[in-house]
Order: structure tokens, then C-alpha cells, then sequence
């Protein structure tokens, strides 16, 4: 069976799971876990003595401090067989909460025994999850996005739904999928797609986002100052090599990551406050 259209797992089409990866904060998923142990083991791997169950002398001294300065542990009780490390990591990596779990991985990467490779493939293993967070300059893990704008695209599903905004409901939850599959463009579009979709149901006879906002602002549902700032944002999602226009899109527009979770959160967000006006 083929399909133009990207695939839309269910969970995400009925709202069920309408949040993306990044802005899930708080939460660490399977594949996240998955990926980190995976590159954590090429490492361990990579620092085994070759023809021994014991490490070299430099990851030696990573277990050795993962044992006693990370778990906390006597020198005493410290097991040197390279398997009793790898297993207590696979328990750990598996079972930690989140914030036990990223000490773990800033241990990891700020540690100066461990390889560059593994500190790329941990950074690399975030990105590949779309988690909510990152590693920053090989020392820390910082959140992408942020608890408002989760809360906002949560809200404005939830709006949308309330108000019966059928297609805006659909672009929303569209656009979190086009961020959890790295579509930052699409992402991006959809988004703006939703705000248009809330803004012409309530300016019948209008067919853009721009004459929509005009005909609401003279109506008092818009404040001047929202419909010029939202001009500006709708400008930008139009000029970035047609970013709204899906068969003229190339690979070469400049919008990330950061662009697409600003958008999809003042988008929601926006849908959120023109429901609101015009109930």
C-alpha cells in the first residue's frame, strides 16, 4: 500500500499521545534508554582488556570512580571483572529515575577517561531519541523545551477539541508529529496551518491568515498589536524558501529545532486565545 502522506500512528491522531519527544520534560523514553546503554557498552567494550575480563588501565580508573565517587561505594567492594560493571549499568540505565539516570550520563561525558567517540554517540543518542533534552558542550544535559509550551500545545488540543476546531485540532497534533520526526519546516507549517484554520472559521468569507486576522481585529476579537506580531510570525513561516507550501520545499530552509518548538508553543498558544475570543 502506498500513501503520499506521512504516516500518523494512531496515538497521535486521536490526541491520545499528541505531545512531542520534546517537550515530554520529566520523561525519558525506551528508545532513549535503549540507545544510551548501547553506546555505554561499545565503550565498556572498547575499554576491556583484549583476552581479559578486566579493563584497561585508563577505563579501570572510569569504573573505579563510577563505583566510588558516582555509586558511592568502598574501594573495598569494588568488583574489577568488566561484566559486573556492564550488568550494574544495564540495571541502572534501565531502571533510574530521570534525574539519577542524566547524572549518570554527565558523568560519562565530563569524565576525562572516557572517549570522545562515546561522548558524541551519547550526545548524538538525545538527538536520535528526540528527547526533550541535550547535551551542552560535553558537560551538561539542559531541557530543549519548555513546561509552558508543553502546557500551551496540551491546552490548545484540548480547546480545540471543546470547541469542536476540527482542522485546527488536526494541524496541531500534525505539527507535533512533524517535530517528533525531525520535519522542523513541516512542523513549522502545520502550526501556522492551525492558527489559519482557527482565524478564517471565525472570519467567514476570508480564505489567508491575513485577511482573517484584518476582519477579527475590526471586530474586536484581535488586539492591533496581536495581529502585527502575529503578521511578523506568519511572514517568517512564508519566507524561508516557501516553508507553507509543501511541493516547493526544499531541504535548504534555514529553520531548526529551536524554530519549530517556538512555533508549534506561540501557535497553540494562539489558537488557545482566538477560541477563547471567539466562543
Amino acid at each position: 500500500m502506498s500513501d503520499s502522506k506521512p504516516y500518523v500512528p494512531f496515538s497521535q491522531r486521536s490526541g491520545l499521545e499528541a505531545i512531542p519527544q520534546q517537550l515530554r520534560l520529566g520523561e525519558v523514553s525506551d528508545e532513549l534508554r535503549r540507545l544510551l546503554f548501547y553506546y555505554v557498552s561499545l565503550e565498556i567494550d572498547r575499554g576491556r582488556r583484549h583476552g581479559t575480563t578486566r579493563f584497561t588501565e585508563i577505563w579501570k580508573r572510569v569504573a573505579m570512580d563510577l563505583h566510588i565517587l558516582f555509586f558511592k561505594k568502598s574501594i573495598e567492594t569494588f568488583d574489577q571483572k568488566v561484566s559486573a560493571t556492564e550488568q550494574r549499568l544495564s540495571v541502572f540505565i534501565k531502571r533510574a529515575y530521570i534525574g539519577p539516570l542524566f547524572n549518570l550520563i554527565e558523568f560519562f561525558v565530563r569524565h576525562p577517561g572516557c572517549s570522545d567517540e562515546l561522548k558524541s554517540e551519547l550526545a548524538g543518542a538525545f538527538v536520535a531519541a528526540r528527547a526533550a533534552y541535550r547535551i551542552i558542550d560535553n558537560q551538561y544535559i539542559a531541557a530543549i523545551g519548555t513546561e509552558e509550551q508543553a502546557a500551551a500545545f496540551g491546552r490548545a488540543i484540548a480547546d480545540a477539541e471543546t470547541k469542536n476546531a476540527t482542522a485546527a485540532r488536526k494541524q496541531l497534533i500534525a505539527a507535533g508529529v512533524a517535530l517528533r520526526n525531525s520535519d522542523w519546516a513541516g512542523s513549522v507549517r502545520e502550526s501556522i496551518h492551525a492558527v489559519e484554520a482557527i482565524a478564517v472559521r471565525l472570519a467567514p468569507g476570508t480564505k489567508t491568515l491575513g485577511k482573517a486576522l484584518e476582519v477579527l481585529e475590526r471586530r474586536d476579537h484581535l488586539h492591533g498589536s496581536l495581529r502585527r506580531a502575529f503578521d511578523t510570525l506568519y511572514g517568517y513561516s512564508s519566507n524561508e524558501e516557501g516553508v507553507r507550501h509543501a511541493l516547493v520545499f526544499s531541504d535548504e530552509a534555514q529553520v531548526d529545532e529551536a524554530d519549530a518548538l517556538f512555533m508549534l508553543g506561540a501557535c497553540a498558544s494562539f489558537v488557545s486565545y482566538l477560541l477563547a475570543r471567539g466562543a
